[in-house]
């Protein structure tokens, strides 16, 4: 079955000029170290997306970005406006949902040079001439490292493939899903899709989340498949259910009320974040408690 194509970078290398640019120098002399923090965390956020990080509610950012650099959430919001008026971040796609910049987009557009799918066309901030100029270089201006890049994006296709496979033939496996069926909320028929459902696939077409009939559904089955893997049993099932209920309250429409058109990229978001906040220390697990209620 066809798999997801690859998104966000491995890792990205930063200028070691970087704190000389006085766009950065006037950020750290307002925010400090802070301020430096932030923009690196944001960046990163982006890069392991893609070429943007489209958020649904600016609250989410702040609370992860304070949570990141320990700052009260009105001065993670200070540093983000700072970024946006220094152009460090894209004004007209931040009010869009958007975090990203046509630099971040300059190097995550190079990086991805030998990708099938190197950049999307929503909220992209490049022109074609532009495009066409990055292709032509051999060595980008500002020094990506984009081999090793390359080399960990086609290792980690290989082994999603191998899961993939694993997971279709894996007797082991086989037995704990039977187990996870057992002793979660009761049994799924395996053959109701003509490939190896994940239990958690059945749990969200069993909950009208998705029906089943997608063309995205087998990208959604492997995804499941490689959290469970990944991921302690309970944190997913928490973060299942925990998307379920969101989902189901807010009907597909974001804080704005506006229809969510992409619904297989904000539902794998949505489960990722819950999972994470699952793995997280008890003192963020009580703050999610009374942050999550904002969604009831």
């Amino acid at each position: 079955m066809a798999g997801k194509p690859k998104l966000g970078l491995e890792y990205f290398s930063v200028d070691v000029d970087m704190t000389r640019n006085m766009k950065i120098k006037r950020l750290m002399r307002k925010f400090g170290t802070e301020g430096y923090a932030a923009f690196m965390f944001l960046v990163s956020w982006i890069y392991e997306k893609g070429q943007f990080w489209r958020y649904d509610n600016l609250d989410d950012v702040l609370f992860g970005l304070s949570e990141a650099i320990h700052v009260e959430e009105d001065k993670a919001l200070s540093i983000i406006n700072y970024l946006l008026d220094a152009g460090l971040l894209d004004r007209k796609a931040f009010d869009q949902g958007y975090l990203t910049s046509k630099a971040i987009q300059e190097r995550y557009y190079y990086a991805t040079k030998r990708r099938k799918v190197r950049i999307l066309q929503e909220c992209c901030l490049l022109s074609e001439e532009e495009m066409k100029h990055i292709d032509s270089k051999t060595d980008y201006q500002s020094n990506i490292s984009v081999s090793k890049d390359v080399i960990h994006v086609s290792k980690d296709e290989v082994s999603v493939f191998k899961d993939r496979q694993s997971n279709s033939h894996n007797k082991s496996n086989s037995k704990k899903d039977k187990g996870m069926i057992n002793h979660d909320i009761g049994s799924v028929d395996p053959n109701t899709i003509p490939f190896k459902i994940n239990y958690y696939l059945q749990v969200l077409i069993n909950n009208e989340i998705v029906s089943g009939t997608e063309d995205w559904i087998t990208v959604l089955n492997d995804f499941l498949y490689m959290i469970t893997k990944k991921h302690n049993k309970d944190d997913v099932r928490k973060a299942i259910f925990y998307s379920i209920k969101r989902i189901k309250f807010n009907q597909w429409k974001d804080e704005h009320g506006y229809e969510i058109a992409n619904k297989e990229p904000y539902l794998e978001e949505t489960i990722s974040n819950n999972i994470a906040y699952n793995e997280s220390t008890i003192d963020r697990i009580e703050r999610m408690k009374n942050f999550s209620a904002v969604f009831y």
